[in-house]
């Protein structure tokens, strides 16, 4: 099962992670090593490290049942459980003689989690630790804890010892061995619980890679206490280990994030970019990591309404979406506040097209029955048609009305091709990451400026234009690009 676990974690965390053979494994001393980083999102500019390789890994993880660890307990051939029995029992042995921890110390070096033994000893409940590498110390956390459940099924699966007065000795022996060694491996869970939300309170982890984090957990724990109850129901050392509460207070933590970030994406400063705000990426990708647990989260939010910390506004559908709709309207607040720092208008109706054209695109995947479409897309079109007023029509308004506008007798033809080039050039970098935008924009822009450039020159068969209108859409086929 370990071995299935772990081509399952390695093959979903560097899932979209791309080819750059990029790791990050931490050490005993708290320490961790990034040889790469890479993007996650087609649209964001950032990089960090593992974490990012690891956003793909938990949404579409399923964890392994049960029956699947007792079936791949049955498929070890006996020379091998009976190495694996063998090594267990001598830790065990080596545990009940030791004082000093070293064979649970020991057993978590083999788990690859002895880092684990360090929360206790950075500040602020291992925040400083962890941070930068949440999912990838999440994933490593759950395969060390399906590989404990792993031994279980092997040792207690019925096929350690024949004789019942051994199994027993052996099994609640072996049992408080597994309890040490989880009590030094929960301290995670309280470092994940505590960790920050990037955003008002200034650094921290992105909302959506903690909840991603947090729900991992909570999906690994939530099965780990059936698999261990199964096989010691009647041992009273296992009662509690792994209890009811650490579940709620898990469940506590994942609503807390969800409400979280919805306040944690406002920016402060000048906007400099018409690009998806990484608040927009942050809020969509908490509302995809929730749509991707679907089950476990909709029950959260339903003890959140039953306790009044959740009110619904449509009671015909589902708790999550009327949730995923809250966040919508509240990150809409939150781009067109972030739209006001523009000083450049153009750039501004640019940054209003990318983020809601963005939100538009995800939340109609997600909840199309219900997601005000028809109010998002006047939206938009209002959005796409005051940058073309701020940005284009004041050049073409040269040809239309060159007399008020270009304050000449001559020929406004020049000041036209000024203020085109002008224009263009300030622009031509811009980005619009969608291609559906792109080409809408361009065209849009084709529209309001080649028709009146055309017309002028077939009424002013003696003007020269140093491009033709056949040349200028081809370079306004260019813009957006980036």
């Amino acid at each position: 099962m370990a071995a299935i676990w772990g081509r399952t974690w390695r093959s979903m965390a560097s899932h979209e992670g791309g080819d750059d053979g990029g790791s990050l494994q931490p050490t005993a001393g708290g320490e961790s090593r990034s040889t790469s980083g890479t993007n996650y999102s087609t649209t964001t500019t950032h990089t960090t490290n593992m974490s990012e390789r690891s956003l793909a890994f938990h949404p579409f993880t399923v964890l392994p049942t049960a029956t699947v660890l007792e079936e791949n307990a049955d498929e070890l051939g006996e020379e091998e459980r009976v190495k694996k029995l063998e090594h267990i029992k001598s830790l065990v042995v080596l545990f009940c003689k030791d004082n000093n921890n070293s064979a649970t110390e020991r057993w978590l070096y083999e788990l690859g989690v002895n880092w684990v033994l360090h929360l206790s000893h950075v500040s602020e409940s291992g925040r400083s630790f962890i941070s930068g590498q949440l999912l990838y110390l999440a994933g490593s956390w759950i395969e060390a804890l399906f590989e404990i459940n792993h031994y279980i099924s092997v040792c207690f699966g019925g096929h350690l010892g024949k004789e019942k007065a051994t199994t027993d000795d052996v099994g609640y022996e072996f049992l408080r061995f597994v309890q040490a060694t989880l009590s030094k491996m929960l301290p995670f869970v309280d470092a994940i619980v505590a960790v920050r939300v990037s955003g008002r309170r200034g650094a921290g982890e992105p909302a959506d890679e903690k909840l991603r984090a947090l729900i991992l957990v909570r999906d690994g724990l939530s099965m780990a206490p059936a698999q261990i109850m199964s096989s010691f129901s009647s041992s009273p050392c296992c009662e509690g280990y792994l209890s009811a509460d650490l579940l709620a207070r898990l469940d506590e933590a994942i609503w807390d994030t969800m409400e979280e970030a919805n306040f944690s994406t406002c920016s402060r400063g000048t906007q400099r970019s018409p690009s998806i705000h990484k608040g927009t990426l942050s809020v969509i990708n908490c509302i995809n990591v929730l749509w991707a647990n679907y089950g476990s989260v909709n029950r959260i939010i339903h003890d959140a309404f039953l306790r009044g910390e959740f009110v619904p506004e449509n009671e015909n559908v589902s708790h999550l979406i009327n949730l995923t709709i809250q966040m919508a309207r509240s990150l809409e607040e939150m781009v067109i506040r972030n739209s006001q720092s523009f000083p450049n208008q153009s750039l501004k109706f640019l940054f209003l097209i990318n983020n809601f054209y963005f939100i538009l695109q995800q939340l109609h995947t997600h909840c199309p029955l219900v997601f005000p479409i028809r109010e998002h897309v006047g939206k938009i079109d209002s959005y796409i048609h005051s940058y073309i007023q701020v940005s284009w029509a004041p050049v073409s308004e040269c040809l239309r009305n060159p007399t008020p506008c270009c304050f000449t007798r001559r020929s406004p033809l020049p000041r036209f091709e000024s203020k085109f080039q002008q224009t263009y050039t300030v622009q031509k970098l811009w980005k619009v990451p969608a291609p559906e935008m792109r080409k809408r924009l361009r065209n849009a822009i084709v529209e309001e400026v080649i028709p009146v450039f055309t017309q002028f020159l077939k009424d002013n068969s003696n003007s020269t234009p140093r491009v033709t209108p056949q040349e200028m859409t081809k370079l306004l086929s260019g813009l957006f690009e980036g």
